[in-house]
């Protein structure tokens, strides 16, 4: 994964609680904005660690909160659009691939050298 979308994330965010500008941006909430923030930072940390499926859940908890958090009217008309597409583009980019599954041993062993198991029956003993 690349750090441009979560930058991008960061920049939008940042963006939120507004600038000193001579013409007006929409702002967001700062409790709002640190909330998102707080996600995203989460997920950047999960996934430096390499755990994909923990950044992926909290990509997901973003994904939410922004939706929920569009839904309910606290964020701008002009914010909705960028924050919500860096939201699901974190999620379209993070994988969560399952570790193998453990090797099995004794019976795929046997089985492999060709011994039988032991059922307790008197039967496949060597």
């Amino acid at each position: 994964m690349t750090r441009i979308p979560l930058l991008a994330l960061a920049v939008v965010l940042a963006g939120c609680v507004g600038s000193r500008s001579a013409a007006p941006e929409p702002t967001m909430a700062a409790p709002l904005a640190a909330r998102l923030a707080d996600y995203a930072d989460a997920t950047a940390r999960l996934v430096a660690a390499g755990d994909g499926c923990g950044a992926r859940k909290q990509a997901l908890a973003l994904q939410a909160a922004t939706v929920a958090a569009i839904n309910a009217h606290q964020v701008p008309g002009a914010l909705q659009e960028p924050l919500q597409a860096s939201a699901n583009d974190l999620v379209k980019r993070i994988a969560c691939t399952p570790p193998p599954a453990p090797s099995t041993t004794g019976e795929e062993d046997d089985k492999k050298h060709g011994k039988a198991k032991d059922r307790g029956d008197g039967k496949g003993k060597e």
